[in-house]
């Protein structure tokens, strides 16, 4: 079984079924998740960062917050990666600039030493963590 964590992005067009936003690979481990085949880690920033999407009108969800989430990690595939100490640690010790959400995200993928699934550009072009897209 393999193991990501993911960018909000990707897990927004995941759940509303925006496969072409999706690159095929990222697409198929998307898949494998709701098949219980891989496990993708979603970090309680990511869900923090929808709800700040949701409150300024960029995004809009087909039901309320709490069962959104709740829907998505019922999935067999999918788990919250908690905010923990050794997160914040390490999104200081990155020094990245800009969204603080991103540098949270990519703390959370390096302390659980796994790949991070994103199309974000300035993540990738940081080297600071795997990136899968």
């Amino acid at each position: 079984m393999a193991v990501y964590v993911t960018d909000t992005h990707p897990l927004l067009w995941h759940a509303a079924d925006k496969r072409a936003k999706l690159s095929r690979k990222v697409a198929r481990i998307f898949d494998a998740a709701d098949d219980g085949q891989n496990l993708i880690y979603v970090p309680l920033a990511v869900f923090w960062e929808i709800t700040l999407l949701l409150r300024s009108d960029k995004i809009d969800l087909p039901h309320p917050f709490d069962n959104w989430c709740s829907d998505i990690l019922a999935r067999p595939g999918f788990d919250l990666a908690p905010l923990d100490l050794r997160m914040v640690s390490e999104s200081l010790a990155l020094g990245m600039s800009g969204d603080p959400f991103d540098c949270v995200i990519v703390a959370t993928a390096r302390v659980l030493d796994l790949p991070l699934i994103t199309a974000d550009q300035r993540i990738t072009d940081s080297r600071m963590v795997e990136v899968v897209w």
